[in-house]
């Protein structure tokens, strides 16, 4: 819930300085008429916060939603995650009233897809307040200190740079530079790069994140120095270095819920291999009768991976970034 109240309060924050909601729900008055977000009451979960043909949309299900989706969620901008959440939930519910119509509760498809997600949610719910139980924060502090202390450092280069679709316009660029013009108003009048309008500022990155031939010749410059012509897949750059430093490490609060995923899935193993030793399982035959097999843990069979009915500790009760 903690995390759900900073969604709405991004998303009410994002209304008042009017930003639209994307996509579909661009008329959606959620938060229309607040004018101020500190005045905005904090939900619970059975606030209803959208209808769809009268059919309500709860604050819980935003909730489910959330937890449904999991970590990929975090790979939204965070003032729009609420909007794809309450946006997906109105898509969904459009189709299950069209569904309700056709009296799509009463096909056998149905009622057998309904059993097993019964007996899957139970299992989810079980399986999740199990790791809750097994996995403590101070579990998860210990495995960020030792992650830290072994973590080597990273080195990040703060950088602009200009991209043109020839050698020659590269070399035009670092003769008007040189001549005195601000490395920053010739990338924005010749750069086609995104970065153009900020003047070729890219921000931090490490190594890794570029192209071999960009971070070679970036990572090679001393700060306040320009590069040549360098070459790369998307064209010709010409490449200035504005800083250098070690990459910053990651608080325990930013890497907390990822731990958590670890830790919960390497116990989860650990305890799926006892619960099997104190489980009695039979193979049955085509004759109905009991057969001698063997069968691996389901991470063996399937190449160590972890099949999708598995559940796994679900980042919203940790209330992730």
């Amino acid at each position: 819930m903690r995390r759900l109240n900073r969604l709405l309060t991004i998303t009410l924050l994002g209304s008042a300085m009017g930003m639209g909601f994307t996509g579909g729900l661009s008329g959606i008055a959620l938060a229309a008429t607040a004018t101020d977000a500190k005045d905005a009451k904090t939900p619970s979960s059975g606030d209803i916060i959208a209808t769809v043909d009268g059919t309500p949309i709860r604050v819980s299900d935003i909730e489910m939603a959330e937890e449904e989706v999991g970590p990929a969620l975090s790979r939204l901008p965070e003032e729009i995650r609420f909007q794809y959440l309450l946006s997906m939930l109105i898509d969904r519910r459009i189709i299950q009233i069209a569904a309700h119509k056709q009296k799509m509760e009463d096909d056998p498809r149905v009622k057998r897809r309904e059993a097993y997600y019964d007996e899957k949610a139970v299992r989810d719910v079980y399986w999740i307040e199990l790791m809750k139980s097994r996995i403590t924060d101070a579990d998860a502090k210990a495995y960020y200190d030792k992650q830290i202390s072994e973590a080597k450092p990273q080195e990040e280069v703060h950088a602009e740079h200009i991209l043109v679709g020839t050698k020659e316009e590269a070399e035009k660029a670092i003769a008007e530079i040189t001549a005195g013009k601000s490395f920053e108003d010739v990338a924005k009048e010749v750069s086609k790069d995104g970065s153009a309008a900020k003047g070729g500022d890219l921000g931090w990155f490490t190594k890794d994140q570029m192209v071999p031939a960009f971070a070679d010749a970036a990572f090679s410059l001393k700060p306040g120095t320009l590069s040549g012509p360098v070459q790369s897949e998307f064209g010709w750059h010409v490449i200035k270095v504005l800083e250098t430093r070690d990459k910053p490490k990651p608080t325990f609060e930013q890497m907390k819920p990822q731990i958590i995923q670890t830790l919960a899935q390497q116990e989860g193993q650990k305890l799926m291999e006892e619960m099997r030793q104190k489980s009695k399982v039979e193979f049955i035959g085509p004759d109905g009768k009991p057969v001698a097999a063997q069968l691996g843990k389901a991470s063996d069979v399937a190449g160590q991976q972890q099949p999708a009915d598995q559940p796994q500790l679900a980042p919203a009760p940790v209330a992730p970034q």
